[in-house]
């Protein structure tokens, strides 16, 4: 069923409180009571906390008949379409112009052949005063880099070389595909991963250059987009600020996951040693609990 169907990949299970989750990002630039316009909703998670937490009204674009299927079955959407966005004009749907305060495109335009020509059918749909919320993949994440230097660049079943991605970006390119397009980004954010230093066939000093650099850790970037009028040469500089990345704004929650991953590999999962660990843990908080008035 799995290799026929892909909807199952897309349904995930949203946590507010993780603040280094796409959608969560995604969902803190939304203003409460929005009508959002979700392009490639698959099955309709990010649909349902807006719904329930912000009370947004939902529109939902998406090309895989499954997901559209689960996105129904979640009953939050006022009108849902099976659309591809390689084809479909913005004429097809006229009574959406000027309709939305955001459209949101949460990994999507990676999949697409030509991201910009759907972007720019997707303009007019927007509120004069509304938003994109466009996240994309970072193509020179650090493991990335690593692989390629080893001349390997085997595609996934999801993440940065998900099979199915025709386009990839980096924090540079993006700043000019949107500038082009006559979008500014007024505001960005990125997921952090950890970079995996195994590979023993790069030198050390490569692997140190790597590091160096903020973007290598930045897995998704997160961005907010108003249209703009503003030459695209001015515009490319104003999107290139916006997408700085300070080690300041990475460094706690890279800390973070360099503590789980350590704890991880000194007490695997399954482990008798990570169990043994835990029950000492209880035990040692039942013990507090006695002790301490």
């Amino acid at each position: 069923m799995h290799k026929k169907d892909r909807s199952y990949i897309y349904q995930i299970n949203l946590d507010k409180r993780n603040s280094n989750d796409s959608r969560i990002i995604a969902y803190n630039y939304i203003v409460p009571y929005a009508n959002v316009l979700d392009v490639g909703c698959a099955c309709g998670d990010f649909g349902v906390l807006l719904s329930q937490e912000k009370q947004c009204t939902l529109f939902g674009m998406e090309y895989d008949i499954k997901s559209i299927e689960e996105a129904n079955k979640k009953k939050v959407f006022k009108e849902l379409h099976q659309i591809d966005l390689n084809t479909f004009k913005s004429i097809d749907y006229q009574e959406y112009q000027e309709c939305f305060d955001f459209i949101t495109l949460l990994d999507v335009l990676e999949h697409t052949l030509y991201p910009n020509e759907s972007l720019l059918r997707l303009k007019p749909y927007l509120k004069k005063n509304g938003f994109f919320i466009i996240s994309l993949p970072n193509i020179s994440f650090g493991d990335i880099k690593l692989s390629l230097l080893r001349d390997d660049f085997t595609y996934t079943d999801t993440g940065i070389l998900d099979r199915t991605h025709l386009k990839f970006f980096t924090h540079k390119t993006i700043a000019i595909f949107c500038a082009e397009l006559g979008l500014e980004i007024v505001a960005c954010q990125v997921t952090v991963e950890d970079i995996s230093m195994a590979s023993k066939d790069v030198p050390y000093y490569i692997k140190k250059f790597i590091k160096k650099n903020p973007h290598s850790y930045a897995y998704q970037y997160i961005m907010k987009l108003k249209i703009s009028n503003i030459d695209s040469q001015i515009l490319q500089t104003i999107n290139q600020n916006a997408m700085r990345l300070e080690w300041s704004s990475i460094q706690q929650e890279l800390n973070r996951i360099k503590k789980f991953n350590w704890i991880n590999t000194l007490l695997p999962v399954g482990s008798k040693r990570r169990t043994f660990v835990k029950k000492l843990y209880h035990t040692y908080q039942d013990y507090r609990l006695r002790i301490i008035p």
